[in-house]
């Protein structure tokens, strides 16, 4: 896929952090399990590339694979 310039393969890097979430309708804070993992971003590392899909538990069916960027402001 394509990436943006001077951001390498950021696919090529995932690694799990957390345990698996059940899914429910309010936003489902990542942030304590990334910073217990590699530590807080600081300005130095300031991106955070997060990938995530969905699996029905009675089907075993996965959804699609989904990316987003977060930036520390």
């Amino acid at each position: 896929m394509p990436q943006s310039n001077g951001v390498s393969d950021a696919y090529a890097k995932a690694s799990a952090i957390g345990s698996p979430k059940d899914p429910v309708n309010t936003a489902i804070a990542l942030k304590s399990d990334f910073d217990a993992k590699y530590g807080a971003p600081t300005s130095a590392t300031p991106k955070v590339f997060v990938k995530w899909f969905y699996v029905n538990c009675a089907t075993g069916e996965k959804s699609g694979e989904m990316m987003g960027l977060a930036t520390l402001a």
